[in-house]
Formats: C-alpha cells, sequence, structure tokens
C-alpha cells in the first residue's frame, strides 16, 4: 500500500483527536505506524484496513479524503463523459475523446482507448454534425475480448460496458451483461458498484425491449428479458431508491405491451406516471406519459 497514504492517515487521526499508541494498539507497533505516518515505510491492504475500521472510516472515505475531497480521476472521468453528455456539449466530449486518444497513443494502454470509444457513442448521439463513419468491427472486437477476459468487473468494467453497449449486437450484450452480473458479485455490496451494475441491467432491459417503433413485432426476448428483470430483483433495491423501483414498474408495463398483454402494462405505466405526480415529479412523468402515448400509437 502506497506510503503516500501515511501523511493522509497521520491527518485524520489528528484530527479525531486519537493518539498514535492508541490507534496502534493490539493492530501494530506505535514506532511502525509512526514510520508509516512519515512516508518511510510501507503497509498492508489488511493491517490499513484494521486502523481504519479503528478510525470509523471506510476505504471510499479515506481516497476520498486522500485526493483532497476530489473524486479519484476514474470516477472524475466517467463523471465529465456523463455531465458532457447530458448538457450535449459536444466540444467538452470532443476534447475528452481526444485526451483518451492522446494517453492511449503516448501510454499503447488498451483502457484509453476503450475510453475513446466510450466517449464516441457519447459524441454520436449528441452531435447533429456527427460524421458516422462508424466503429471499426476490430475494436468492437477488442472491447468484448476485454470484457470478457477480465475476471472480475468492478465499477470501471461496468460503467465501461454501459456507456459502449449500444455498440454491440443483441446476443453480444445478453452475453455480456450476465458476465458483468457474474463477475460483479462480489462487489454488488459497495455503493458504487451496486449503483452502477444495476444501471447496466436497466439499460440491458431497455435495450431488448427496443425502440417503440418496433412495439408491433413478436418480442423474441421474452426468456432474456425476464432473467435481467431476476437479476435485478436479486439486487434486492432498497425502498429508498424510488426512482428504480418506478423505473421497474414502467419496464414491466412495457414488457407486458410488448407481448400482447396490453390492458395490463398500461395501467403498469399509468400507475408509474402516478406516483411521480404524487412526489410533484412533473418532468419525468410527463416523459414516461409522452412514452405511453407513442407506445399507443404505434399498437
Amino acid at each position: 500500500m502506497s506510503v503516500e497514504y501515511g501523511k493522509t492517515l497521520r491527518m485524520i487521526r489528528q484530527q479525531k483527536g486519537i493518539t498514535l499508541k492508541k490507534l496502534a494498539d493490539n493492530i501494530c507497533s506505535v514506532s511502525f505506524l509512526s514510520k508509516f505516518e512519515r512516508g518511510d515505510s510501507d503497509i498492508t491492504l489488511s493491517l490499513m484496513t484494521r486502523l481504519l475500521e479503528k478510525l470509523m472510516m471506510n476505504f471510499d472515505e479515506f481516497l476520498f479524503i486522500h485526493h483532497d475531497y476530489q473524486h479519484d480521476q476514474l470516477e472524475q472521468f466517467f463523471n465529465a463523459a456523463r455531465t458532457a453528455y447530458l448538457n450535449r456539449d459536444v466540444n467538452q466530449l470532443k476534447q475528452l475523446k481526444n485526451t483518451a486518444l492522446n494517453k492511449w497513443k503516448q501510454y499503447g494502454v488498451e483502457t484509453y482507448h476503450f475510453n475513446a470509444m466510450l466517449l464516441e457513442v457519447y459524441e454520436s448521439i449528441v452531435d447533429s454534425k456527427y460524421m458516422d463513419e462508424g466503429i471499426k468491427e476490430y475494436d468492437i472486437s477488442l472491447l468484448s475480448d476485454y470484457l470478457f477476459r477480465v475476471e472480475v468487473w468492478g465499477y470501471y468494467e461496468l460503467s465501461l460496458y454501459n456507456g459502449t453497449l449500444l455498440l454491440l449486437e443483441p446476443d453480444m450484450v445478453i452475453m455480456l451483461s450476465r458476465t458483468a452480473y457474474e463477475k460483479s458479485a462480489r462487489f454488488q455490496d459497495f455503493k458504487k458498484v451496486n449503483e452502477s451494475i444495476t444501471a447496466v441491467l436497466f439499460n440491458t432491459i431497455i435495450f431488448l425491449l427496443g425502440s417503440v417503433n418496433r412495439f408491433h413485432e413478436e418480442f423474441t426476448y421474452k426468456k432474456e428479458f425476464m432473467e435481467f428483470i431476476s437479476y435485478l430483483e436479486k439486487i434486492a433495491l432498497p425502498e429508498s431508491n424510488l426512482i428504480e423501483r418506478k423505473h421497474l414498474l414502467e419496464l414491466k408495463g412495457a414488457y407486458d405491451i410488448r407481448i400482447g398483454n396490453k390492458e395490463e402494462g398500461i395501467a403498469k405505466i399509468k400507475k408509474a406516471i402516478r406516483i411521480l405526480n404524487d412526489l410533484n415529479s412533473t418532468k419525468l412523468a410527463n416523459n414516461i406519459e409522452q412514452y405511453l402515448l407513442r407506445i399507443i400509437r404505434i399498437i
């Protein structure tokens, strides 16, 4: 574990009014802890975890402080990409993409290449002047190979896949979303990872449902749809996640409509709309209402 963490640990310890002796007690020697805090010694992850537990702090909180109350670089990247996408800021997306491409050329690290692909997807969606040259099949193959190769999916893999899912064919999406759920299992108790896998599952379900103009067609992914719904339910969305629970109800309604249970499906979506109106989330309620109207026109 980096010796740079020692100074941050000392600052936190002092702010909490805990002496070296008290923090080290039953964990390590006072002299060892003192050397670590000065940056003269490294420390194991297990010892660091025990020290943080004594300070009543988890590692994510520690890193947040260590990075001067800023998110780490990885989270900063995805936040910046997501913000530029939501704000439809084409210039910012291009700037972020060029930075990723330059880092890829400089360091030869494939993940910078994948980051640029994610930004390309966002740019193609928000830029009305985007010249659709398409992302090469070879690049998509590299991305999918990487995702299958990784033994454990964490925040990076989930966020990368979530942003590039639209590049893939349905069969590949089904396989990779299963992989995402299975390979992130050990981290699903961590809030950031839990939110990321939840987003992946929701986007997989939306992807399988297809666009509104296909709702009159036969739905061929019934089994897979229910499979990913079951994954969401196993994650057990907490009662406080009202928006996610409403979204799940809405998607179940859309599914009912797609398989021919029109009355049941419409009733579920209208219930989601009523819930949002009761919560004064009128903008979200209106968006779903417009979605329902588009479906009704098609069917």
